[in-house]
């Protein structure tokens, strides 16, 4: 179902004016290459992605051992078509972990079969390079389920490495690798996070930490918010200026909510209940609300100069927005967008939090969090690291990402003092947790990663590799 939000005419031919520049898209077509593998390497298109994933099967044990792969590819029963860049090493380690390998954009089609070809097989065994016979000629399987892919999709295919099989035979070495296409669990225990790069929203399985699967999003899918009762994922596609809804155990697009009024979304925060979204266009400094049920604009007010973050404060019933250029954090009423409240605050404020009735805003320019005090008007700050963007809240401790600083800072909110850094390294930005299985999961756009802390001991634990730069993620339980 597609949605319009209700305006004037005159208000949608300015609007789709605008938006012209970005209107047409071109598909490309791959069915009149020769009987050969190809590989499409063109910027990014509505073509088919597939994100190539390496995993281990049962009966892997302590076995090591390393393989390179000068190629892996599919066939639509006409052509091979390369599911890698370059030749690949891969190894047994990779597989236990769950690693992604690749990912390339190929031709729409009905693939069936895989195959792959190695030239270097090694056994590890202590200090020692054990070289095994790599099979002479291509090694080729029949997918377990054919994959189909169509303009706009982004899957995930898992490569199944059965390790010990693979050595049962040494010297020789069989190259016992299934494939399947991606199989996401029930809407639980998942981390969806968006990477507007590529198209793409990627799921990751919390219990495992590791990529189960993702989502082809056209229109560069930033921010999102996802609701396990609703089954719902509410998706902002900045580039069309549309809120797509998905379900959340299938990914299938339920609904698209389209706002030509807003010229350049830039940032979209959702109510608890999955009432209202709120967006700040960047062209017009305006902040709207979206009454998701009706897909309507039920308010908006143009509030000030540089809009850069938004957020619904459940405890005090109030929308809470950091305005750039003039230095504030101007307090909203949800239903109305009416100023009721406006705080002066450090230069670049990002991240707001309301903790035990008190604001915390991460300065950027100042290097600092600052505390407000709403009733009394007082007003404390702290140093942290260097450019603090984000600011997370989890058992009496204010979890601060730095992004020009590589780190995160462990905030006491009762005695505004810094408890702990960490040192994560790349650009931190977003933040989501999982209270069940207690991890932090902390989105870094320099690495193209998701650092993954343990909330117990406070370390970083993993790092959980996109290849792409994250933007937004949002955790289910």
């Amino acid at each position: 179902m597609l949605r319009f939000l209700h305006i004037s005419p005159l208000l949608i031919a300015v609007a789709l004016l605008a938006l012209m520049p970005v209107a047409c898209v071109q598909v490309g077509n791959m069915h009149g290459i020769a009987q050969k593998t190809t590989l499409v390497s063109s910027p990014l298109s509505a073509q088919p992605q597939v994100s190539l994933c390496l995993s281990s099967s049962t009966g892997g044990g302590t076995q090591q051992a390393k393989v390179v792969f000068d190629g892996i590819e599919l066939s639509d029963g006409g052509h091979w078509v390369s599911l890698l860049h370059q030749p690949l090493t891969v190894t047994a380690e990779q597989a236990a972990t769950g690693t992604l390998l690749d990912r390339v954009q190929i031709a729409e089609g009905q693939y069936t079969r895989i195959r792959y070809r190695i030239s270097q097989a090694i056994a590890l065994q202590g200090n020692r390079e054990i070289v095994l016979q790599a099979p002479l000629q291509p090694v080729e399987y029949a997918l377990t389920k054919t994959l189909s892919l169509k303009s706009g999709d982004s899957v995930s295919l898992f490569l199944h490495w059965d390790i010990a099989a693979s050595l049962r035979q040494s010297p020789k070495f069989t190259a016992t690798i299934g494939a399947s296409e991606q199989r996401i669990p029930l809407a639980t225990e998942l981390a969806f996070v968006s990477c507007p790069e590529i198209n793409t929203v990627y799921i990751i399985r919390t219990d495992q930490n590791r990529i189960c699967g993702s989502w082809g999003i056209s229109g560069r899918p930033t921010y999102l918010k996802a609701f396990k009762k609703k089954n719902e994922l509410y998706v902002l596609a900045a580039d069309q200026a549309v809120i797509k809804v998905l379900e959340l155990s299938s990914g299938r697009l339920k609904d698209q909510i389209r706002m030509p009024m807003v010229l350049k979304p830039s940032f979209m925060a959702i109510d608890q209940l999955g009432n209202n979204a709120y967006l700040l266009d960047q062209a017009t400094d305006t902040v709207y609300r979206i009454d998701l049920a009706s897909g309507t604009i039920a308010a908006q007010k143009r509030v000030g100069d540089s809009l850069s973050f938004a957020v619904f404060l459940d405890d005090q019933k109030r929308l809470a927005i950091s305005v750039d250029r003039s230095q504030k954090v101007l307090l909203l009423d949800p239903s109305t967008l009416q100023l009721q409240q406006s705080l002066r605050v450090g230069g670049d404020p990002q991240g707001i939090l309301s903790y035990n009735n008190n604001l915390y805003v991460a300065e950027g320019l100042t290097n600092s969090v600052s505390l407000h005090n709403i009733s009394s008007g007082k007003m404390l700050r702290q140093n942290v690291g260097l450019g603090p963007s984000r600011l997370l809240s989890y058992n009496r401790t204010i979890f601060v990402s730095n992004e020009k600083g590589g780190s995160l800072s462990l905030l006491n909110p009762e005695q505004m003092t810094v408890m702990k850094e960490i040192d994560i390294g790349g650009a931190p930005g977003e933040m989501a947790a999982s209270t069940f299985r207690n991890w932090l999961y902390v989105n870094d756009a320099e690495e193209n990663k998701v650092s993954v802390i343990d909330l117990a001991s406070q370390r970083l634990m993993s790092k959980i590799n996109l290849q792409a730069k994250p933007l937004d993620i949002d955790v289910i339980q």
